[in-house]
């Protein structure tokens, strides 16, 4: 009972965050702007957000691929359709919380194909450490070509809004001592528990640091390397071309060239990471990036973000549901063993 309510705080808090981005998002828009945007709305040429969208679904048909390639090495060898019902599950799920979709994800994939929970988890956690990677050669890339205008954005919507935020909290002798009273009772709680459990969480602990383990050495174990590398490429290269092709749904931003995707990625990535599913942070970067980098009127750049995250949104929701009506079904033999 006291897990779920945490969960749900957890899910009440973090919607509130993104519910407040989308206020202050939308809290100046005057009459004429709101009609601005609506008009632009009405001007979208659909059919390029449904390319755009057909492009993002074999995004995570190659994620999938990739995730199978990255078990196979364990000695296991699930089905694609499983492995790709468990990714959108584990998309849908990172909308409610932070970091939800990798577990939950990982647990789909350990109910019906029998695979360690442990293990699973340590190929998505791989996973993510090649995908940071990649992020991070895509932005200092990006930033060679565009380091005065990207920098100049990362400096004023998020350094310098950060190390205000850090600096005023530094300042303030309540944060400090309400701060420093919860970590001697977080330090003082870890010892307790480790006292009284020590040999149960040890055991617990090395069972899971196993798992870990043997889940990230499945990089170095794959039997075809270049298929993976391949596949990881062949994400993002999706990725890209998802937001490329969705330029072209309105006549003002269909003049925009590769680095402007390449920079709305950046962004609207970043905005997932802060917010879960991006909620409010992501539309915001993005009507920022277009606006202020590429001269997009404010207009067109605010409804190409929400246009674009929304089609995302919807794809996700609709993708994750049908995931989780398909799989019971389509893994009865599975079930029923369980039961």
């Amino acid at each position: 009972m006291q897990k779920q309510s945490l969960s749900i705080l957890k899910f009440l808090f973090f919607l509130g965050i993104g519910i407040l981005l989308i206020w202050l998002a939308v809290r100046n828009l005057t009459e004429n702007d709101k009609a601005s945007i609506a008009e632009a709305f009405k001007q979208t040429n659909y059919f390029w957000i449904f390319v755009s969208l057909l492009l993002s679904i074999l995004s995570h048909v190659a994620r999938a691929i990739r995730w199978r390639i990255l078990i196979q090495p364990l000695g296991f060898n699930p089905k694609l359709s499983n492995t790709f019902f468990a990714v959108m599950v584990g998309y849908l799920a990172n909308f409610a919380l932070p970091r939800l979709g990798e577990v939950s994800r990982c647990g789909v994939l350990s109910k019906y194909e029998k695979i360690p929970f442990t293990e699973a988890f340590g190929t998505v956690i791989a996973e993510r450490i090649i995908d940071l990677i990649c992020l991070i050669i895509i932005f200092f890339a990006t930033l060679i070509f565009q380091f005065n205008e990207l920098w100049g954005l990362t400096n004023d919507k998020i350094v310098h809004p950060a190390s205000v935020k850090l600096s005023s909290l530094l300042q303030n002798n309540s944060f400090l001592i309400v701060f420093g009273m919860v970590m001697i009772g977080v330090t003082a709680s870890f010892f307790v528990f480790r006292k009284k459990n020590n040999g149960v969480l040890s055991k617990k602990i090395k069972g899971v640091l196993h798992g870990f383990v043997e889940g990230l050495k499945s990089v170095k174990n794959i039997d075809r390397p270049y298929l993976f590398i391949f596949y990881t490429l062949l994400i993002w290269l999706l990725y890209i071309s998802s937001i490329f092709i969705g330029f072209l749904c309105f006549k003002e931003t269909s003049q925009l060239g590769i680095a402007a995707a390449f920079a709305v990625l950046i962004f609207s990535t970043l905005g997932v990471i802060f917010v879960p599913g991006g909620t409010g942070a992501s539309q915001a970067l993005v009507t920022e990036t277009l606006s202020t980098i590429f001269k997009i009127s404010f207009t067109f750049s605010f409804a190409f973000a929400w246009l674009m995250w929304t089609s995302q949104f919807v794809l996700i929701l609709i993708l994750g549901v049908i995931s989780l009506i398909l799989l019971p079904l389509l893994n009865k033999e599975a079930v029923l063993k369980k039961d």
